[in-house]
């Protein structure tokens, strides 16, 4: 409501003086004041755990999407607006699918006051370390991610459960960590087994 009035004020329109006024994109001056002051883009880590057997990216993007409300409820956007930072068959740490952006900064906000907490590079991946000493927030909680070392390689399926398809204990799956505002918060040093239960880190794209 504040932003239908604040952003219908723009357009600087008044019946007294024009008699009617038409808005040339009916029902979108939200997303044109939006695209006016920037989008802020937010992380969150998921409180519910899951084995490696995601459902592949798109199955770790409707975790984080159904985990918005419950998990991050601060939190600007609607829940469809999230996907998860991990790495795996349709999705490469700066390349295709991707839900980082170049030259971005991302933020945590707990419970209302925005802390950033990394930005990006030109090839749209994370600075080390981190703008937050802090790291990622959500503390002593560990999420899944199938990026191999500090070049953001994704880890195929040496590390990622079979495209995160795999929950069994034979099959590796790489792994980062809150609190570390360092490489760690992506890749630990080593994977984990896919039978393990892990969170999954959302952002908002």
């Amino acid at each position: 409501m504040g932003l239908r009035t604040f952003s219908s004020a723009l357009l600087l329109c008044s019946s007294l003086v024009f008699g009617s006024c038409s808005i040339p994109f009916p029902g979108s001056d939200e997303v044109i004041l939006l695209g006016l002051i920037g989008k802020m883009r937010y992380l969150f880590v998921t409180s519910t755990t899951y084995t490696g057997a995601l459902g592949g990216i798109s199955g770790a993007d409707a975790k984080c999407q159904s985990s918005k409300d419950t998990d991050a409820p601060t939190l600007p956007g609607l829940g469809i607006e999230y996907s998860a930072i991990i790495a795996g068959v349709g999705r490469t740490p700066g390349g295709a699918g991707w839900p980082l952006f170049a030259h971005t900064k991302y933020y945590t906000n707990t419970p209302a006051t925005n802390t950033l907490v990394f930005h990006t590079s030109g090839s749209a991946l994370p600075i080390l370390p981190m703008d937050s000493a802090s790291g990622i927030p959500g503390a002593g909680l560990n999420y899944w991610t199938g990026i191999a070392d500090a070049a953001f390689t994704p880890s195929g399926n040496a590390g990622d459960c079979i495209n995160w398809s795999s929950s069994l204990v034979t099959d590796p799956g790489d792994y980062g960590a809150s609190g570390d505002p360092t490489i760690g918060a992506f890749n630990q040093g080593f994977a984990n087994t896919c039978d393990q239960l892990l969170s999954l880190l959302c952002v908002r794209n």
